[in-house]
């Protein structure tokens, strides 16, 4: 996955350099795989990022999500997508 082409097309005016390169590295370490990989990935970037006291927004949250989702197939991106809303109802 290309780093600089996701980024290119989503806005990262705002965010800071901290956030950028961790979002940076954990673009790198996704390379397509299925939605269960995907959501192990955002757990483990989740962990990482608060052991090292990084917060994210949801706006930036939902940007790495969107990383995540690129490097997907579009069948598996339906099923991760579906999981992410799931979850995210469970929180409300």
């Amino acid at each position: 996955m290309n780093f600089d082409d996701v980024f290119n097309a989503q806005n990262t005016n705002g965010i800071s350099p901290e956030k950028l390169a961790f979002l940076k590295a954990m673009s790198a370490r996704q390379a397509g795989g299925n939605a269960k990989d995907m959501m192990a990935a955002l757990l483990s970037a989740s962990n990482s990022a608060q052991k090292q006291g990084v917060t994210f927004n949801e706006a930036e949250r939902d940007m790495m999500l969107e990383i995540l989702l690129k490097g997907l197939s579009p069948e598996e991106s339906k099923k991760a997508r579906s999981m992410i809303q799931m979850m995210k109802r469970m929180k409300k």
